[in-house]
Order: structure tokens, then sequence, then C-alpha cells
């Protein structure tokens, strides 16, 4: 018995167990401080990227516009879209190159500033044709013919989408 009752004694004067201190969070490790990094590049990338997209977005807004009145030229007659058809794409030479410039120049000139100015493209997008019905029919009692104002439809949406953004800083 004296053995049982050691045993006993041996396991009374044991002393509870310790818990370790828990493991603290701070510092990471050298993976988390290289993902953390990696995140905030990607955020600021994408923070300038979506700053850039959103001034384009802004900035390409009278395109839009013109582009949406152009499209509801279609129900009128030749002589009246052949009008509106000039003034929507004035409106948009004002808008992308200024007043001053682009509200003195003929149709000639404006679509050559377009293929120097900050343009997409660098080849003409209106042909003689159209270019004839901006210039000579807009200004006498012939009625263009519907092929002909179709033909100038499309070529001055293509024309609208090749204008330089505004840059609104320097409006």
């Amino acid at each position: 018995m004296g053995l049982r009752m050691d045993n006993h004694q041996a396991l009374a004067n044991l002393k509870p167990l310790i818990a370790p201190a828990p493991v603290s969070w701070w510092p990471p490790a050298p993976g988390w401080w290289v993902l953390g990094i990696l995140l905030l590049i990607a955020l600021a990338g994408l923070t300038v990227w979506g700053w850039k997209r959103w001034r384009h977005y802004r900035g390409t807004r009278y395109q839009r516009e013109a582009l949406q009145l152009l499209a509801t030229l279609s129900e009128q007659d030749p002589d009246t879209q052949l009008q509106a058809v000039a003034t929507i794409l004035r409106r948009a030479a004002i808008c992308a190159w200024g007043r001053e410039i682009a509200s003195t120049k003929n149709w000639r000139d404006i679509i050559e500033m377009s293929l120097h100015k900050k343009s997409k493209s660098k080849s003409p997008v209106l042909d003689e044709q159209s270019l004839a019905l901006l210039t000579d029919f807009l200004y006498r009692q012939d009625i263009p013919s519907v092929a002909a104002m179709n033909k100038l439809h499309a070529q001055a949406a293509i024309w609208l989408r090749t204008l330089p953004a505004v840059d609104h800083r320097h409006v």
C-alpha cells in the first residue's frame, strides 16, 4: 500500500500545466510582407488605370452624344439631314479642338486638321463625295441622294470616333 500512497502523493504534488503564451500575429512572416506590397502595387495600378479610363470616358462624352444625335436623323428628309449632320460635325470639331480653331475653318481644313492633331486616324475618313456634300450641297438648293446621305452618315460616325478626347483640365 505504501507504493500506492506515494504515487498519489507524487501526483498531488504536481503543479498544473502552464499553457504557452499565444503566438503573436505581429510581426508577420516575410511572405505576408511580400503579399501586402504586391497588393498595394496592384491597388495603385488599378487606381491609376481607373482614373485614366474615367477621364477618357468623360473626355469622349461629346462623341457619344454626337453619335446618338446622328443616329436619330434617319427619319428626316435628306436636305434637313445634311444641315443636321453638318451642325453635329461642326459642334464635335469645336469640342475637340476649341472654338477658335474649328469654327473658322472650312470642312477640308477640319478633315485635314483631324489627321494631324491628336486623332486616332491617319487617313481621311470622309471621301470627296461626302466632303462635297458638306461644302457644296449644304449651300445649294439641290437635294442630295439617299445613298449619298447614308454614306455620309457612315463616314461621319467613323470620323466622330477618331476625334481626340477632351482634356477637361484645360477647359
